[in-house]
């Protein structure tokens, strides 16, 4: 007969209560944070291509060899290189809005988001900033996406946890924990000042972890990770996320994705214009509205106070800037605002955005003093960058804001006002939107470098 060891009931289920204990003990705040942002976090990869040229012979020539071939070794050889580079991103929107940092994507002849459950996508850059390292991706799923919650930078405490995120090397969840360290830090590079207003942590930001999520014990977003400090261990710098909605406001212009038309101006309502106005905190202010537009029509005015944009609040403009991108020409949107103290409502109904006649060249002309054209594919071989990123300076107009900035015959313009110009279409539909008398940023490559500078449009 064999003997068995009997357990009782009573200490199976004390077991099993205290296991469950146990697991209900390790589920921290971070662990929760974690889960809840996990799916929204993305990997990004990128792929430029490059063309060197190159000698098929070398190490077989000799002084015969040169003279019988001389022709054949003085033409153009070339082949194709592909460099690749990895970071991260975060799920901004259900559309499929990504936003990660701009050297992430910078030059990128192809960029492949990869979601937490392996699916992949190819994403098409919308908009960047390179004086902010942001740049807004769009990729098109058959479903809504899930995203991050944004939380705010502006009550940040120093000594709070926070856990900075990625998705690097294909690697899922990439986390790691650690402290506020400081806020408004700048970064330095060459003795000069590359990135202000930064929050210093002391989780490790590896470099797969570039634009990926840095977010709170709720698990809100409260900043994007951009930088370490190679010298150091455990520093690293993020964008706080209210300057990160501010971005992403100017980023995503509906009325050059979608070509939609409201004819107003929204404005972020800081504490010190909340006193000037003597208007509460919260909402966003409605700073300029077109005579004739929508806004117009649908009685809004000048000093009002946008709170709620289709039954979804609204604190800054990048989460109107949301609603709208939703709608098309002919959508209405329900606007809840305050004006002098009152609630009110309005109906907005969305427009088409008028399109002038000016062509493309002409507008560059009048507006920029420069006359380009697009990149022909063997001088996009020789400057050693993909024949459809910018255009090119054939000639600086003297006396005209071109000239007056610096600008050289043969730089490429490869974005203006943080927008691509990849042709001559695409120029057009943006200068048609720039004011006169605006001063708007342009990245230009030149002598194999890239450049900022400033330019007053007329």
């Amino acid at each position: 007969m064999r003997n068995y060891w009997r357990i009782p009931a009573a200490l199976m289920i004390t077991g099993l209560c205290a296991a469950a204990a146990a697991g209900a003990t390790r589920r921290t705040p971070v662990v929760e944070a974690v889960e809840k942002c996990s799916p929204a976090v993305v990997n990004i990869s990128t792929e430029r291509v490059i063309q060197q040229r190159y000698d098929p012979f070398f190490g077989f020539r000799d002084r015969m060899f040169d003279r019988l071939f001389r022709e054949f070794r003085e033409r153009s050889h070339t082949r194709e290189r592909r460099r690749r580079s990895l970071g991260s991103g975060v799920i901004v929107d259900p559309s499929g809005i990504v936003v990660t940092n701009e050297h992430v994507i910078n030059r990128a002849s192809r960029i492949t988001v990869t979601l937490s459950n392996d699916q992949r996508y190819e994403a098409t850059p919308i908009s960047s900033d390179p004086d902010s390292d942001l740049a807004a991706l769009q990729i098109d799923a058959p479903h809504p996406l899930p995203c991050i919650k944004m939380g705010g930078s502006s009550d940040l405490m120093i000594g709070e946890t926070v856990i900075a995120m990625g998705n690097p090397f294909g690697l899922e969840n990439s986390v790691s924990v650690g402290v506020l360290s400081a806020t408004d830090r700048a970064v330095q590079a060459e003795g000069r000042v590359v990135l202000e207003h930064l929050i210093q942590l002391d989780a490790a930001i590896n470099p797969g972890n570039s634009g990926g999520p840095l977010v709170n014990i709720n698990g809100e977003l409260i900043g994007i990770n951009t930088a370490i400090v190679a010298e150091a261990q455990g520093i690293g710098f993020a964008l706080p996320v209210d300057r990160v909605k501010n971005v992403l406001a100017e980023l995503l212009d509906y009325r050059l994705m979608k070509g939609v038309w409201l004819g107003l101006t929204l404005q972020e309502i800081t504490p010190d214009i909340a006193k000037h106005l003597n208007i509460p905190a919260g909402g966003v202010l409605v700073s300029e509205v077109e005579a004739g537009s929508p806004a117009s029509s649908a009685r809004l005015r000048k000093k009002d106070v946008i709170i709620e944009a289709d039954g979804e609040p609204v604190t800054n403009p990048f989460e109107f800037t949301k609603v709208i991108l939703r709608k098309d020409v002919g959508d209405k949107v329900k606007i809840k605002y305050s004006r002098d103290g009152r609630k009110l409502t309005s109906t907005l109904k969305i427009g088409k955005a008028p399109q002038k006649p000016e062509p493309a060249l002409e507008l560059a002309r009048a507006k920029l003093g420069l006359d380009l054209q697009q990149i022909p594919g063997d001088v996009a071989r020789a400057l050693d960058v993909a024949p459809n990123i910018g255009l090119i300076v054939t000639r600086v107009i003297p006396n005209g804001p071109a000239h007056d900035a610096g600008f050289e015959n043969g730089d490429l313009i490869l974005r203006i006002a943080g927008r691509p110009v990849a042709d001559l279409h695409m120029l057009a539909a943006l200068l048609q939107q720039i004011r006169p008398g605006a001063r708007v940023r342009v990245l230009l490559y030149r002598r194999n470098a890239l450049y900022r500078g400033i330019l007053k449009v007329r």
